[in-house]
Formats: structure tokens, C-alpha cells, sequence
């Protein structure tokens, strides 16, 4: 039995998808100007499925619909804005869209959708994304591979405890319910995203350079050093992954530009509260397909107070640069406590509706980790239990 008025048909988000590579190629001909038209089925259809539509299994609405969350303000970005912007080139572009055979805007359009960072592109943020890899295709595909498995490694530990954690299960407790240190544990959460979302990509630059389709610089980390988490503005910036960055802050630009707010640092934050807004807006779709209202939901308030938590940082940073306090490793430490805390502290509000929906304690899995530490357990009972001296037996 589904749960909306209609079931959840994966197929039309891939729908969307072909329509903004179509647009894409469009886009670079004469008849641009009517670009704007493709930007109307993908609103139609993304918000026919979202709000319209839910299967019999909740978690999996979740995980599709989210996988797909970007595609509204990414197709705003490279649709509606596409004329009010630089343009869509890549590092090494001979000749504009509007020059090339429609052969070469085939290749175009597949290679943007490609890579949400815009890596290979001009609006690749190069100061936000790691050092792109220098090492032979050889050792690229060898060290992805061990990345890969760390990440199973790591995913397999975070998804165990996970799955023993009453505050990740169905209707269980909130994960504020017991006090800071029971409270920590939300940051599972944290590591469950960092290796899926890693480990795919780890899986996919190994067959993509194996196949000589794409170069190992072609592949930096998708997420940044840890090294860099001593304040919520690199975190946001650096450390987590950035294939938003490009959809957050086109649209926020040109919100900025239409409502004209007072120039200069007020604008600065305009900026960023839209650009958490939006992206708060984008996980909210999971959130009403999830649980078909808009009252459970909280990745909106989550996103929103990101950015109020940043302007709060930087407020911090900007008076201890005034008072002659500079950035030393004592203050990096702070700022790791800080951001640890902070993470600490709101997580459980955004994670609570999500998890006790089952979006991620009631998966059915067969862990690794478990069936090692089960078997060595089980071996060391099995010598205990057969000692002479067990239960005070003896052979004397």
C-alpha cells in the first residue's frame, strides 16, 4: 500500500535529468533565449513526485529523493541564470557553446553534469576542494582501492554501533534524551555519510581511469582534511564535500542581486543565509516524503542555524583579532572543541525525525566487523569452557 496518492516512480527524477542535459545542449544554440522553457517540466515533475507521490517504504523514498534533492536550484543555476552569469566553459575551451557541432555539445553537457565540484571547469573552487591527485593511473587505481576499504571498514564500525544505539531505532529516544556524552554519539551519523558517499566515489574514479575515460587529476578527495574543522566556516567550506557549492551560491547571487540588500557586509550574510536556506529547502524534500507533512521535518531550522552559528564565529574571531589575538595552536584546539561541541549540540535536531522514521537504524545487514569480533569471541569462549579448571574441574 503506498502512502501518497500515487507511488514513487524513480524513473521521472532521471526524466528531469535528461531534460537538463537536453536543455544543456539547447542552450548552446541560436534559440537559447527560450531556454527558460526546459526549467518548466523538471519543477512539474520534481514537485508532482515529491508531494504527490510515496511507496509502501518511507527510508527508501528518503534515500531517492535525496539523492536527487539538487535538482531544482541546479537547474535554476544552469537554465534560469545561465545568461546572467560567465559562461559554462571548461579549463582549456577553444570557442563558446554557440560555435560548437551539436556532437561537441553532447560532450559539453555530459561533462558538466559529470562533476557537481566543476572540477576541469573555470568555476571549479579550487581554494575549497583538496589538491588534485599527481600519482600514475597505476597507483591512483591502488590507492583508491585501500581508501575503499578503509571506508567499508570505518562504515561497517559507524553502521554496528548504529545498529545497537536505541536512539537510532525506530520511535526510540532522542539522542538528546541522555546527556552530552550519549548525545555524541549522533556524530555517527556524520562518519555513515563521509564513507558512502566516498566509498562511491572512490568506486567510480577506480572504473572511470581503469577505462582511460578520465585522468587520476581528474579526481581530488571529495571530502577535505579534518585538519582544516577548527571553525564551522571551513567545515561548511572545506572539510564537507562541496557538489552544492556551485548550485547554493549562483541561486543566493542572484536572489542577492534582485532584493539589492545594503552592499557590503550585510550583503556578505544575506548571501549566506540564503545559500542555507536553500539548501535547507532542498533536504526539507526528504523531509516531507518521509513522514507526508510539513511539521516533522526540521532541515530547514538545522540549515539556518548553521549559518547563525557561523555569524557567531565570525563575530568571535573578529573581536579576538581586535583585542591582538592571533591564530596559534591553542586557539585552533579551542576552535576544534568548539565546532566539536557545536556539531554536538544541533545534530540530534535535524537527526531525530529522520531516524526514528528508519531511514538508517532499521536496515537489514550483514556486518563484517561483528562476524570477526562474534568469532574470535566465540573461539576464546570455546577455550575457556573447555579448560580443565572451568566450572572447577580438574585432571588432578
Amino acid at each position: 500500500m503506498v502512502r501518497g496518492k500515487h507511488d514513487l516512480n524513480r524513473n521521472l527524477f532521471g526524466l528531469c535529468q535528461l531534460i537538463l542535459f537536453i536543455a544543456l545542449v539547447h542552450g548552446g544554440g541560436p534559440n537559447a533565449r527560450f531556454n527558460w522553457i526546459f526549467f518548466i517540466p523538471i519543477f512539474i515533475i520534481y514537485i508532482y513526485s515529491v508531494f504527490f507521490c510515496a511507496s509502501d517504504s518511507a527510508p527508501s523514498d528518503f534515500s531517492i529523493v535525496t539523492s536527487f534533492m539538487g535538482l531544482i536550484p541546479t537547474a535554476s543555476d544552469y537554465i534560469l541564470l545561465r545568461d546572467r552569469q560567465p559562461e559554462l566553459q571548461q579549463i582549456g575551451q577553444k570557442k563558446p557553446t554557440s560555435e560548437m557541432t551539436f556532437t561537441e555539445r553532447l560532450t559539453w553537457a555530459a561533462s558538466l553534469l559529470a562533476t557537481s565540484r566543476g572540477i576541469g571547469w573555470k568555476h571549479e573552487p579550487t581554494a575549497h576542494i583538496p589538491p588534485r591527485p599527481t600519482t600514475s593511473r597505476g597507483e591512483f587505481i591502488a590507492s583508491q582501492f585501500l581508501w575503499l576499504i578503509f571506508y567499508y571498514i570505518l562504515l561497517d564500525i559507524a553502521l554496528s554501533h548504529v545498529q545497537e544505539n536505541p536512539c537510532f531505532r525506530i520511535g526510540g529516544p532522542s539522542l538528546a534524551a541522555f546527556g552530552w556524552l550519549w548525545r555524541m554519539t549522533s556524530l555517527v551519523y556524520i562518519v555513515v555519510v563521509y564513507c558512502t558517499m566516498s566509498g562511491v566515489y572512490a568506486a567510480v574514479s577506480i572504473v572511470t581511469v581503469a577505462i582511460g575515460l578520465y585522468e587520476p587529476r581528474d579526481w581530488p578527495h571529495l571530502f577535505g582534511s579534518l585538519c582544516d574543522a577548527y571553525t564551522l566556516r571551513k567545515c561548511w567550506g572545506r572539510v564537507w564535500h562541496q557538489t552544492l557549492r556551485r548550485m547554493l551560491t549562483s541561486n543566493s547571487n542572484f536572489i542577492a542581486a534582485v532584493l539589492h540588500p545594503p552592499k557590503g557586509t550585510f550583503t556578505t550574510y544575506f548571501k549566506l543565509f540564503t545559500s542555507f536556506l536553500i539548501s535547507g529547502l532542498m533536504h526539507a524534500s526528504g523531509d516531507y516524503i518521509l513522514h507526508q507533512n510539513f511539521s516533522q521535518g526540521t532541515s530547514v531550522q538545522f540549515f539556518l542555524l548553521q549559518a547563525v552559528g557561523i555569524t557567531f564565529e565570525d563575530a568571535v574571531i573578529a573581536l579576538a583579532s581586535r583585542l591582538g589575538y592571533k591564530q596559534s595552536r591553542i586557539f585552533k584546539l579551542i576552535g576544534f572543541i568548539w565546532v566539536f561541541a557545536w556539531f554536538t549540540f544541533c545534530m540530534p535536531l535535524w537527526l531525530d525525525p529522520q531516524v526514528h522514521a528508519g531511514t538508517i537504524g532499521g536496515m537489514d545487514r550483514v556486518s563484517v566487523v561483528q562476524l570477526l569480533l562474534n568469532a574470535r569471541f566465540s573461539a576464546k569462549w570455546s577455550d575457556v569452557a573447555n579448560s580443565p579448571l572451568f566450572f572447577g574441574h580438574s585432571t588432578y
